[in-house]
């Protein structure tokens, strides 16, 4: 399922489109299958023979996703992170035993895992890091995916303008015949358009974006694994963490923290609460621990 961005912009798109339209004429009359099935058709095909069926398979899950994580605070994943660093600090790795299968994050989780399991760490930053590299090449066969029908779009388009105008040499002496011809023509090179302006490149361009997002979070969870494991300073693996959140989200952050003490009572709140605020906003989790 697209993200909330994305369904408003495309459905502002629509009505954009459709409010052009709809004052003037009735929106069948731009309805034409054989059209779409040129357009619609001749893109997928191209598609499966640009790319394996696998890796098509595994870009559309990865894409959603990304969507699915689209709204995911940095800065909430970091109070998870120091609390379970916290946590470890008191009473080592197997004080998270029991938590691991609460965590949505697949790669938190995994990393965590072979963590109590008793990893070493340059073992441990090996496979997170592997499973780094493998997600980075997952988002960029995605982008290679939907730029290629992007671009596959537009040039199905152009072809049915042809195919219309054939049929339309082809039946100059009948009327009906004519009609269905310019149909084919302009309605093939509108869905084109369509498919490559309105759904293919923008989304190739909001995987892009979150695909580097998903990356500076793996990456962030990665430090922290790997600083529980060392065994190091909570606040020492915060500095570290904070560099892959957003110059201004990271300010405010650092604001936030700087006056306030590590209390139990925090802590002990946090730790009730975090199953359901994970992937939540921050601003909404910094409410709730506020005292009183």
């Amino acid at each position: 399922m697209l993200d909330k961005s994305s369904m408003i912009g495309l459905v502002l798109g629509m009505v954009l489109v459709l409010g052009a339209i709809l004052p003037k004429s009735s929106i069948m009359i731009f309805i034409d299958v054989p059209s779409f099935i040129i357009v619609g058709g001749g893109l997928f095909a191209s598609t499966l023979v640009s790319f394996d069926f696998a890796k098509i398979k595994q870009s559309l899950q990865f894409m959603m996703q990304l969507m699915k994580d689209a709204n995911v605070d940095l800065r909430t994943d970091m109070e998870l992170i120091s609390l379970f660093a916290r946590r470890v600090r008191t009473g080592g790795l197997l004080v998270l035993d029991e938590d691991l299968k609460h965590l949505k994050d697949d790669y938190l989780r995994n990393g965590l895992q072979l963590a109590v399991d008793g990893f070493k760490t340059e073992s441990l930053n090996s496979i997170l890091t592997d499973e780094i590299n493998s997600a980075e090449d997952l988002g960029f066969t995605a982008m290679a995916v939907l730029k290629a029908m992007s671009n596959f779009a537009p040039a199905f388009g152009m072809i049915g303008t042809v195919i219309g105008m054939v049929l339309m040499l082809q039946n100059l002496s009948d009327p009906e015949a004519l009609g269905a011809g310019i149909a084919v023509a302009l309605l093939t090179t509108l869905y084109g358009s369509m498919f490559s302006n309105m759904l293919f490149a923008p989304l190739a361009g909001k995987v892009e974006y979150l695909a580097e997002k998903d990356l500076k979070r793996k990456r962030m969870f990665r430090v922290g694994i790997l600083s529980m494991v060392e065994g190091e300073n909570p606040r020492i693996m915060e500095k570290k963490m904070l560099i892959y959140i957003e110059p201004a989200e990271r300010a405010e952050y650092v604001k936030h923290h700087e006056g306030l003490k590590i209390m139990k009572t925090r802590d002990e709140k946090l730790y009730k609460l975090w199953k359901e605020q994970q992937g939540k906003e921050w601003e909404n989790l910094k409410k709730i621990l506020e005292p009183g």
